[in-house]
């Protein structure tokens, strides 16, 4: 599996793809830095996604209510349920380490759910901003 940015997954709106792209960027490296064994990194590149996630999440949930979005709701609980879930893998890889179990948890996870959400409930969105 690539851990890259696909433009396919662009949705038209500057700030947020840009944001997007950078998450990716960093998840990738977070997934190299796994693979390669280079432990020094990951520490960082967890962190980083966990404040970088929130930070994005909030200006998502800034252009929602600038909007008025009517799913904003559910979209910000998916923000949470990924912050939570992040910060529990987070805390999985600083007990166990970067085993194998961990890096394909990893690598699974943050892939499947960004992809998903950002075809799913962002595209969403996306549609609401460019149909007002």
């Amino acid at each position: 599996m690539v851990v890259e940015w696909d433009p396919a997954l662009a949705l038209g709106h500057a700030e947020i793809d840009g944001q997007h792209q950078e998450i990716f960027r960093r998840y990738a490296a977070l997934v190299d830095a796994m693979e390669s064994g280079r432990s020094a990194e990951i520490g960082d590149l967890f962190g980083f996604l966990v404040e970088y996630a929130a930070r994005h999440f909030a200006a998502e949930e800034r252009v929602m209510a600038e909007a008025h979005y009517p799913g904003a709701n559910v979209h910000a609980a998916a923000h949470a349920r990924f912050v939570r879930e992040l910060a529990e893998l987070r805390v999985l890889y600083e007990v166990n380490g970067a085993t194998t179990g961990v890096a394909v948890k990893t690598r699974t996870w943050i892939s499947d759910w960004l992809r998903a959400h950002i075809m799913g409930v962002d595209l969403g969105l996306a549609r609401f901003l460019r149909g007002r």
